[in-house]
């Protein structure tokens, strides 16, 4: 059973263009998650509209990591894994490069970061056959040019 120590790969998924952000975090505490939020926030912050997070210990401080943004916190109701459903479908991809179970404490940012431009190159039928890299780089210009 997971104490919390162990690496862990932080997924966050935009819902229109399905496109994925993978982060590889030291642990599965509220610490390491928001430290993490806060990188992703300074990148994209304008960009992020909504976050749903399942209701784990390693969420609660996603208000705080958010704040001063008009980015929207929802959770996930306890053990309804399809609230989530996209979230639970991109995980099984990530498990192709990191099955459930394998300890991650010896995976780089790099192999992360090569699974994470792998599924974003892999074009989808809802978007048009268009792959979700394609899709979010065109939605974060328009997002951008509105925000100035």
């Amino acid at each position: 059973k997971r104490n919390g120590k162990e690496s862990v790969i932080l997924t966050l998924i935009e819902r229109k263009t399905r496109c994925q952000l993978l982060r590889l975090i030291e642990g599965r505490d509220a610490d390491s998650v928001s430290y993490a939020l806060r990188g992703i926030k300074r990148e994209w912050g304008a960009c992020i509209k909504t976050i749903t997070a399942d209701n784990g210990p390693e969420f609660t401080a996603l208000n705080t990591a958010f704040a001063g943004t008009e980015t929207e916190i929802f959770y996930a109701h306890p053990y309804t894994s399809c609230d989530r459903g996209t979230n639970e479908a991109h995980n099984r991809m990530i498990r192709q490069d990191f099955p459930k179970g394998m300890s991650l404490d010896d995976i780089s940012p790099s192999q992360v970061q090569a699974t994470q431009d792998r599924l974003n190159q892999l074009p989808r039928k809802q978007q048009g056959y268009c792959t979700p890299q394609q899709n979010f780089e065109a939605e974060a210009r328009r997002v951008r040019r509105m925000a100035q």
